[in-house]
């Protein structure tokens, strides 16, 4: 009984080592990246967007004048409207790099097959490479 005991005191111990350990292996280390572009963005968004309601509050119990505030509110709203533009041209550039490849996986299949056609071989393994990319 003391063996079981003591067993069961030592295992207690050692599972909680060596659980961090277990758990980690599965976790994406990119995911949740800091320093990635899309979150500097959202930290952007979010704080323009803080900024901007911290603004209409301070206006409207009297802290700040109502010149002030249409300055302060018009660089906030520059802000913010600059972030979403970013935001938009990231996207754009997104969907130029992707039919840039669409268009090199074209080039390659119809060079691969007028090869595989010269050499009377057939275009056997060409088909579903461009919904791979899609």
């Amino acid at each position: 009984m003391l063996v079981v005991i003591a067993l069961i005191l030592s295992l207690i111990p050692a599972a909680a080592v060596i659980y961090p350990f277990v758990r980690g292996v599965g976790r994406d280390e990119f995911a949740d990246d800091e320093s990635a572009p899309v979150a500097d963005l959202m930290r952007r968004w979010d704080a323009a967007v803080a900024s901007i309601r911290s603004t209409e509050l301070e206006n409207a119990i009297g802290n700040l004048d109502d010149a002030d505030y249409r300055v302060v509110r018009r660089r906030l709203m520059t802000e913010a409207a600059l972030v979403l533009k970013t935001m938009e041209l990231e996207e754009a550039e997104k969907e130029r790099l992707l039919a840039n490849v669409r268009t090199e996986v074209r080039e390659v299949r119809s060079r691969v097959e007028g090869v595989c056609a010269g050499d009377g071989e057939g275009t056997e393994g060409t088909s579903g490479t461009e919904e791979t990319v899609e």
